[in-house]
């Protein structure tokens, strides 16, 4: 059992969160490599993504298909598949919130760069779709 201290949930039993490996990092991170999804609070659509080895550091996330119910289904079929695989299993897709100090009715979402995670090898990737027309600041609640 290994134990992370973090800032936001005091200690936490990594092995029960079952640690995610981002072999490449995150962009502005790459050493941060291995990191836990947790719950934010029931019923909450957002999600923390919780680094295992810096106690500070955590993002934000959720599913962005709860934003865009279409999201992706515009992508050349090499995009798609570079996102989703060729497996018959998908894998989970988040995108990283981001939150303005004082400003939550302010939020986005990165659209242009999802987390891909293969829940079954437990590795994901930060996917950039360069050339598409999502956003890295896309508003999660409508104007």
């Amino acid at each position: 059992m290994e134990q992370v201290k973090t800032t936001r949930f005091g200690d936490v039993d990594i092995s029960e969160h079952r640690p995610i490996s981002f072999p490449l990092g995150l962009p502005g991170f790459p050493d941060q490599k291995r990191f836990v999804l947790m719950e934010h609070k029931p019923g909450s659509p957002f999600m923390w993504l919780q680094s295992a080895d810096s106690p500070n550091l955590a993002f934000v996330v959720m599913d962005p298909f709860l934003i865009q119910s279409n999201y992706l289904q515009d992508l050349p079929p090499r995009d798609r598949e570079m996102v989703l695989g060729k497996t018959d299993t998908p894998p989970l897709v988040l995108t990283i919130v981001n939150i303005p100090h004082g400003a939550p009715r302010e939020m986005t979402v990165n659209l242009l760069g999802p987390l891909v995670i293969d829940a079954e090898a437990r590795t994901g990737k930060q996917v950039i779709l360069a050339g598409s027309a999502y956003q890295t600041r896309h508003p999660v609640l409508p104007e």
